[in-house]
């Protein structure tokens, strides 16, 4: 009997690895000079956008307008991880939905 708790819990236990471990955020796209984690869009214009991490710090960015996706595809409250690169203007590459963990951090 012993064995088989043993066992079990090892079992339980792989599952939890992999679970977590799949739910770790793939690579950046190429050319990514620098991320910003768990924010949300606080303001937008065709120029600039303002975001807010959970720690609620403003990031200001002036905006490559050829680049970045029009402001109505940010909903109010959803949390996104944006892959941006430097220029004169920041170009916006991808971003994703933030995954849960990040969120409580």
């Amino acid at each position: 009997m012993k064995k088989i708790v043993i066992f079990s819990a090892a079992f339980v236990f792989i599952l939890l690895l992999t679970k977590i471990a799949n739910q770790i955020p793939p690579d950046p796209p190429p050319g990514t000079a620098f991320s910003l984690k768990a924010q949300q869009v606080v303001e937008c214009s065709p120029t600039d956008i303002t975001l807010v991490d959970n720690h609620q710090t403003e990031t200001h960015l002036d905006k490559d307008e050829s680049s970045w996706p029009e402001c109505s595809s940010f909903q109010k409250g959803e949390v996104l991880d944006f892959y941006l690169s430097r220029g004169a203007q920041t170009k916006f590459l991808s971003d994703e939905q933030t995954t849960w963990w990040r969120k409580a951090m």
